[in-house]
């Protein structure tokens, strides 16, 4: 039995690569989560976009407040939906555009530096702020998760709130993109192999997105390390990854290490996965980006 996504919406995330747009915050819990991340980034010296970039990912190892985000029960019920009781949170980052800002995430496909396998992995885009044309969406490419992993190619594209600066570089069918317009408190899943990109804010508001990425316990890493992750709901019978205890102190000297040393997991499995993403990538691979 469902949880949160009727057979309708399954079938429609199945066939599209996405689904938006789902509740999970009230406006309360909304003006606290943002709270919160004003005293974070007071904390850390600045905001998440122009301090060490380190910063952008992972907080659920170090606040306790984005720990409990990750586990919102309208979130990981419909996750569970998708990838069935037993959920790992991979990865968390926030993406955020200031006002006025040039900041964009060219087309790409969040499966190219994951090194998960299968490509079982969703991930919620959790909006803290309005997302709308205006502030720079998330777009999807209807289907596009269908042909599984396209050519990418990093270093491309400037002003990219993306870590690598990175862009498809084959065709894809641009037909159908969908835009997804969120409220403050809704959220959108989206298939690690789909097809997306978002443009720069142009409005006078900040927009904060946060997004978590949830695998099911049977997924493998194929990188050559053990990666660190943290267990949502259910058990892990699969010992695939180093599980991470939840944070007891925001910024504890501990959950600071933890956070750090995780980091360094992360960001070396990233260029490892890109290293072996680009290494056979035709030189005139770019050309692709002319549709």
């Amino acid at each position: 039995m469902s949880r949160k996504l009727t057979a309708e919406q399954v079938r429609s995330y199945r066939a599209d690569g996405y689904l938006y747009p789902l509740d999970a915050l009230s406006m309360e819990e909304v003006a606290r989560y943002r709270d919160e991340l004003r005293r974070t980034e007071e904390h850390l010296g600045g905001s998440l976009m122009a301090i060490d970039k380190k910063f952008r990912g992972n907080l659920h190892f170090m606040c306790k407040w984005v720990d409990e985000l990750a586990r919102t029960p309208a979130i990981v019920d419909a996750v569970e939906d998708l990838l069935g009781p037993d959920i790992l949170l991979y990865t968390s980052r926030f993406f955020i555009k200031e006002p006025k800002s040039e900041g964009i995430a060219a087309w790409h496909q969040d499966s190219t530096y994951f090194g998960l396998r299968p490509f079982d992995h969703v991930t919620a885009w959790v909006a803290l702020c309005n997302a709308n044309e205006e502030t720079g969406a998330v777009e999807f490419a209807v289907g596009s998760h269908i042909r599984g992993q396209l050519l990418q190619k990093s270093g491309l594209i400037k002003n990219s709130v993306n870590t690598a600066g990175q862009i498809i570089v084959e065709w894809f069918d641009q037909s159908q993109v969908d835009r997804a317009i969120l409220k403050p408190g809704q959220f959108s899943l989206h298939h690690t192999c789909v097809v997306h990109q978002s443009g720069p804010n142009r409005s006078d508001e900040r927009r904060v997105g946060l997004a978590l990425s949830y695998i099911p316990t049977r997924t493998r890493y194929i990188g050559k390390r053990r990666m660190p992750a943290s267990l949502i709901r259910g058990r892990d019978e699969f010992n695939h990854f180093d599980l991470q205890p939840r944070p007891q102190v925001d910024f504890g000297e501990i959950e600071m290490q933890r956070h750090d040393s995780t980091f360094k997991c992360y960001i070396e499995s990233f260029y490892e996965q890109l290293g072996e993403a680009e290494k056979d990538l035709p030189r005139e691979a770019a050309a692709g980006m002319v549709y």
